[in-house]
Parts: structure tokens; sequence; C-alpha cells
């Protein structure tokens, strides 16, 4: 069989997750977050976070911000170069490639 070569194929998990979602995830709400100081990080570790799209939820490779006793924030890089912050619940992120 031919091979399409007019347009690329790209079904990486990223392609997807981009595709089945709105600009924005869902963040936490300053309640949820906590009272706690905000921990900021630099150079944070690189883990694997599930976000919170109002129609879907999706696995993400992201770079840890900073934390409080019971969220994490995460800074997520898109494929077309956007970037956006969001707060997590400390449960849904994993060490980046660690199996659950």
């Amino acid at each position: 069989m031919g091979q399409n070569r007019r347009h690329g194929t790209d079904v990486s998990r990223s392609a997807i997750n981009e595709f089945l979602t709105r600009p924005s995830p869902v963040s936490l709400s300053e309640d949820e977050i906590g009272p706690m100081p905000v921990v900021d990080v630099v150079d944070g570790d690189t883990v694997d976070v599930w976000l919170r799209f109002v129609e879907v939820r999706v696995q993400e490779r992201a770079v840890v911000t900073g934390y409080t006793d019971r969220a994490v924030r995460v800074e997520v890089s898109r494929r077309d170069g956007s970037t956006y912050r969001v707060w997590v619940w400390r449960g849904a992120v994993t060490r980046a490639g660690r199996e659950r």
C-alpha cells in the first residue's frame, strides 16, 4: 500500500492531549491549596501529572515549580511553545516514567 506523504502523522501522547483539551486546565482553588506557605522550586523535578480539563483528564509531563503540604504547582510546556502553570493535588504527581 502507498504511504501518505502529504500529511505527517503524530499520535504521540502530547499530540493527542492537545487535540482533546482546551487552552488551560482546571487549577485548584486557594482553599484547596491550603493556608500553608508555598515553597517555590528552582530547577524542579520532571514529573508525570494528571491534569483536569473540563472535557477530559490527561496525563502530561511537567516540571515542579512549587508545592504546599497538599498541592503541587507544575509548569507544562505545549508543543506550540506555550506554557501554563497549574496547581494539582499531591497525589496527581509521580516521578517521570514511574509506573503507578
